[in-house]
């Protein structure tokens, strides 16, 4: 079998986790071959530590040898980066979102198609072991006829975004960071959104920095100013165009404690998911009459599993397929978030332009120890 040779740019705090996975032999079809930083501290620390090579964007563009570049760099870099890559031939999965801005994510998914390379999104949660096993129960029947559904999401982005600064600009607040899992795991359930209507608020946009730290660069974090640019307070409801109508609920100025709700509620049962951040939170079912059941993971990736999603995406390279986390699904969310603040911002129901295949739920039974179930090749075909 032939690996797909991968560098990773973007050395952050996320990265330890692809690159972890990656080095353990977890995704078997992959290779770290480079990492890149703009810090070059921070790209020998990860290159040492996990014995790749540290090399810049340039460089790891003009290398042969590199097949996919995994960009784990701020949203403001994902545009530049993943251009960069595309327009060098290597096939690109990136952090969500696919980029800031809508004219530049329409244009990254016009340049993969142009240049017929693959180029695969996050969140790859949705390929974990609690959506893949909501996705069985729906596919299943055993809630019936799928007919609403509600995710709602509260977190304390005043404290997040005090050592993440990404968070607070444009592109980087709840709806666009959070808000990717919680829509993508609808999306590769329930499939596209018809119409979106929708409110939105920045509560206290002006903030100072109480945090006692200092940043990449070296500098004093406390009692800087700085601006909330994106939303913190977002309500929307969705059409989808199975008919199914849905509620989206996300604030960021609330307590630390993160509370979240997912659910699809069926003409003969209720689906609550777990946290789409997470791989393999319980997956319950409530009948008619009845309490709450557990119902059993059909699908292994129930640990951390970042990194998935580019796996799949070089097993779908490897195998001639399409991949799951798709660049056109990833464009939808994407425009789903821009469509809900335009929404608020016109006062008016907005109609998205885009669609895409629902993808296809993994193959059920890999519980991830290649003993006598599945193996990695057959649970990512």
């Amino acid at each position: 079998m032939k690996k797909i040779r991968v560098a990773i740019i973007g050395c952050g705090s996320i990265s330890d986790i692809y690159m972890s996975n990656i080095q353990s032999g977890k995704f078997s079809i992959l290779e770290l071959a480079a990492c890149s930083d703009l810090f070059p501290a921070a790209m020998e620390k990860q290159a040492a530590k996990y014995g790749c090579k540290a090399m810049t964007t340039e460089e790891i563009c003009a290398d042969p040898s590199i097949d996919m570049v995994i960009n784990l760099t701020i949203p403001a870099a994902h545009y530049p980066v993943i251009k960069q890559c595309l327009e060098a031939g290597k096939h690109v999965f990136s952090e969500k979102m696919i980029a800031v801005e809508l004219w530049q994510g329409k244009e990254l998914v016009e340049l993969a198609n142009e240049k017929g390379l693959y180029l695969g999104v996050a969140p790859d949660t949705f390929l974990g072991a609690s959506v893949q096993t909501a996705k069985y129960i729906v596919e299943q029947g055993l809630i019936g006829k799928p007919i609403s559904c509600r995710a709602s999401i509260s977190r304390n982005y005043g404290i997040y975004g005090e050592f993440l600064p990404h968070l607070c600009k444009r592109g980087g607040g709840i709806g666009f960071d959070m808000g990717g899992y919680y829509l993508t795991a609808l999306a590769a359930i329930l499939g596209p959104v018809k119409a979106v209507s929708a409110f939105t608020a920045i509560n206290d946009p002006d903030r100072i920095n109480t945090r006692v730290a200092l940043d990449r660069e070296g500098n004093m974090l406390y009692g800087r100013e700085y601006k909330l640019e994106d939303a913190n307070v977002i309500t929307a409801t969705m059409q989808y165009e199975s008919g199914v109508l849905g509620t989206l609920h996300m604030n960021s100025d609330c307590i630390l404690d993160e509370t979240y709700g997912l659910e699809i509620y069926g003409t003969d049962g209720i689906l609550y998911m777990g946290n789409p951040n997470e791989f393999g939170n319980p997956v319950y079912i409530k009948k008619t009459m009845s309490d709450k059941v557990e119902f059993p993971l059909t699908h292994g990736y129930a640990e951390n599993s970042r990194g998935v999603g580019a796996a799949e995406m070089a097993w779908a390279i490897t195998n001639g397929r399409k991949n799951r986390a798709s660049k056109e699904m990833a464009f939808h969310v994407f425009e789903l978030m821009h469509s809900i603040m335009t929404s608020a911002e016109t006062g008016k129901m907005v109609q998205l332009e885009s669609s895409f295949e629902t993808p296809a739920a993994l193959p059920a039974g890999y519980m991830g120890d290649g003993g006598w179930t599945r193996t990695e090749e057959s649970a990512l075909a």
